[in-house]
C-alpha cells in the first residue's frame, strides 16, 4: 500500500469518526447522567410548546407555562407532588455546538451532592424543580427550549451507598 492510498484511508477514518463521534440526541431518550454519589435515572421528552417560561403542578399533573401557552404533561409515577422542593439547584449549564447537546449540572443545596444531565441543544432557559418520591428518593423535573425545540424531562436521584454511609 503506497503511502497516498494510506492517507486516503486515514482521512476517510477520521471524518467517518467525527460524523459519529457528533451524533445528536434524539427527541426523547434516557437521560445520559454522570455524579460521583448519587445514581440517577430519568428520561426526557419533546414537548410542543411555543417556549419555556416556567412550570407549576396543578391537579397532580406538571403544567409548562409558556408565553402564549401551557402544556400538560403527567408526572414520573413515583413522584409525590406533596413533597415539593427538596433543594437541588441548576448551578452550572453549557451548549455544545457541535454536538448538538447541553448540559445541566444540579447540586443539593445541603449535601452538596451533585450531578450532571446531557440533553438535546435548545435556546432558552430553563425552569426545574424537585419534588420527593414515593419511594424515598428525589425526583428532579426540568423543562426548557422554545418552538420546535422545547423539551421537557424527569430525574430519580438515590444516594450512592457510600455517600449514604457518610451521613
Amino acid at each position: 500500500m503506497n503511502l497516498s492510498r494510506l492517507t486516503s484511508l486515514s482521512v476517510v477514518f477520521l471524518m467517518l469518526a467525527a460524523v459519529a463521534c457528533t451524533k445528536t440526541l434524539p427527541e426523547q431518550g434516557p437521560l445520559p447522567v454522570t455524579g460521583e454519589k448519587v445514581t440517577v435515572t430519568g428520561e426526557y421528552r419533546k414537548v410542543t410548546i411555543d417556549s419555556v417560561e416556567r412550570m407549576t403542578i396543578e391537579n397532580g399533573k406538571l403544567v409548562l407555562h409558556g408565553a402564549n401557552g401551557t402544556a400538560t404533561v403527567d408526572l414520573p409515577p413515583n413522584a409525590d407532588p406533596e413533597q415539593q422542593n427538596r433543594g437541588w439547584a441548576l448551578v452550572t449549564e453549557g451548549e455544545s455546538t457541535d454536538a448538538g447537546t447541553r448540559t445541566m449540572t444540579f447540586t443539593q443545596e445541603m449535601s452538596l451532592e451533585d450531578f450532571t444531565i446531557t440533553v438535546p441543544a435548545a435556546d432558552g432557559q430553563v425552569a426545574y424543580g424537585s419534588l420527593g418520591g414515593r419511594d424515598g428518593k428525589d425526583v428532579l423535573l426540568f423543562a426548557y427550549g422554545a418552538g420546535s425545540r422545547a423539551f421537557w424531562g424527569w430525574a430519580t436521584i438515590t444516594k450512592t451507598a457510600a455517600a449514604a454511609a457518610q451521613h
